[in-house]
């Protein structure tokens, strides 16, 4: 079974479309904070979900969606980029100062998305955004290990393993690059990895797996 990434670039949407994205991520370095979400954070969020797929591991879509932000997380502690992961949650931060919660007063945020998973109200954008973006920062605050993440799936880690690290700039023209480096680093550590690659649209509201 393979799989294809179908992520669209900053840089070739509508002006509507940058402007949506410059009054969710603020309009100072818009096109980086895009690329470092989608193009760099994004790619092992979806790589994780092909990864429970293959291994027919199942989970209800709140909880894979946290798993696989957790597992996301976890792998960039794992490789060192602390850096860029603080940048991530200064972004996230400021895109939930811009949307108002939907979950109800008194009412648990997991709750909530498990009640509406699967509904009409889950295809509200920023009902959907306001789960995902909470999520990855929920993901961030625990700093999960990546040891304990994947053994929750089968899979038992050699810590000690040594990993790739990048030595390129986030941009959407390096996304292969990025997910091809991530899929070396899981293979070393012993995880079965899906066949998987990028193809970047032109449309930057495309941001999706697909099985080829």
């Amino acid at each position: 079974m393979s799989y294809v990434i179908l992520s669209g670039r900053f840089e070739t949407g509508t002006d509507e479309q940058k402007n949506d994205f410059a009054l969710l991520f603020g309009e100072d370095t818009v096109n980086y904070k895009f690329d470092l979400y989608f193009h760099w954070y994004n790619l092992v969020h979806e790589l994780g979900h092909c990864i429970l797929e293959m291994n027919k591991i199942k989970k209800s879509g709140v909880r894979e969606e946290m798993y696989v932000n957790e597992l996301a997380v976890a792998y960039y502690l794992f490789t060192g980029e602390y850096e860029r992961l603080e940048k991530l949650e200064s972004i996230i931060n400021e895109a939930l100062s811009r949307i108002i919660s939907p979950v109800p007063e008194g009412m648990d945020f997991v709750d909530y998305y498990e009640e509406i998973w699967g509904t009409e109200k889950l295809n509200d954008v920023l009902v959907y955004g306001y789960f995902q973006l909470n999520s990855v920062l929920k993901a961030l605050k625990k700093q999960p290990s990546l040891a304990d993440t994947l053994s929750e799936i089968g899979f038992t880690i050699d810590t000690s393993t040594e990993m790739l690290t990048s030595d390129f700039s986030v941009i959407a023209e390096n996304s292969g690059k990025c997910l091809r480096m991530a899929c070396d680093n899981f293979i070393r550590l012993g995880v079965v990895i899906p066949d998987i690659h990028v193809e970047l649209q032109d449309n930057p509201a495309i941001q999706r797996v697909e099985i080829i």
